[in-house]
């Protein structure tokens, strides 16, 4: 378990993180999301130990970071989001040498090592230099370090960031397992591009926490509308007179897609769906545009 309470952190003399308090339980997976500066750098570094506490009372499972930081430490990787210089030297080797530092010995080492590449899928180069790859298959490798001895607690700033297709579904499968594992992930987004399989959301803003909840749009009421996309093919001007009571405005942007914003108090978007399904009317797909999340962190920054 994370526990934070009124957890503040400065930075050259700043208040970065202000009276957080937080607590997340094993098998949560918390996507941070917020404007440029509004601490979520912070947080994480705060989580990873990096960064030391100002006031307040911050523990890792039952360890609080301030007397156990070694101890804190053993249990979590933390993967940032900006590729570090690298030793030039084999990509195992640099492995290896990571292993040794976090207390692995012997076969211990080998162990961890071949098991955290195969998990990333880095397997196949675990011999190549590490100035040899690229800069997805250097953020893989970041991950590799972060899982060298199977953490309780995964720690990610900007998860997707520099990875292909492949190398997302990576992480997306470390969150949606975390769930059934138990192992506790907290990632920081520099947009709102997230996946659904994240089971909680906080917003930040100026370092603190002013919204979070789990990941369920309808439990952010904040909101008071929701813009959605509808492709209704060839009934775009149908489905905006079917909605008219439902919506705040509406604009079709052509004959298969509809532009709307839905007020929030007049009930969740599928109660939309149903007054379209009951009229006959096809619908193709229909999603949050932007995504919700963004639409959550537009409003509530605005406070």
């Amino acid at each position: 378990m994370i526990s934070l309470e009124q957890v503040s952190v400065q930075r050259r003399g700043v208040i970065a993180l202000d009276q957080f308090t937080h607590t997340i339980h094993p098998g949560q997976s918390v996507a941070v999301i917020g404007p440029s500066g509004s601490g979520k750098t912070t947080l994480l570094e705060t989580l990873a130990t990096i960064l030391p506490i100002h006031s307040g009372n911050f523990s890792l499972s039952g360890l609080a970071s301030t007397t156990s930081p070694q101890s804190a430490q053993q249990l979590l990787g933390y993967v940032p989001d900006i590729i570090p210089i690298w030793p030039m030297i084999r990509v195992d080797e640099c492995l290896e040498l990571f292993a040794s530092s976090l207390g692995l010995r012997g076969n211990e080492i080998s162990n961890a090592v071949t098991r955290s590449l195969k998990e990333v899928s880095l397997h196949s180069l675990q011999g190549h230099r590490i100035d040899t790859l690229s800069s997805g298959q250097s953020k893989r490798l970041l991950l590799a370090r972060a899982l060298l001895c199977e953490p309780s607690i995964l720690v990610f700033d900007n998860p997707y960031s520099g990875l292909d297709p492949a190398g997302r579904q990576i992480v997306e499968e470390l969150v949606t397992n975390s769930q059934i594992t138990g192992r506790i992930i907290v990632a920081a987004f520099n947009d709102a591009n997230i996946s659904e399989n994240f089971t909680d959301l906080i917003v930040m803003k100026d370092g603190r926490k002013i919204a979070g909840d789990r990941f369920k749009p309808e439990l952010f009421t904040d909101v008071t509308e929701w813009q959605i996309r509808l492709k209704c093919p060839a009934s775009a001007a149908h489905a905006a007179k079917i909605l008219r009571h439902l919506t705040l405005s509406s604009t079709i942007v052509d004959e298969d897609y509809l532009l709307c914003n839905l007020a929030t108090r007049r009930g969740p978007i599928e109660e939309a769906l149903a007054a379209l399904a009951r009229a006959g009317c096809p619908i193709a797909t229909c999603a949050y545009d932007p995504p919700w999340p963004a639409q959550v962190l537009r409003a509530v920054a605005h406070e």
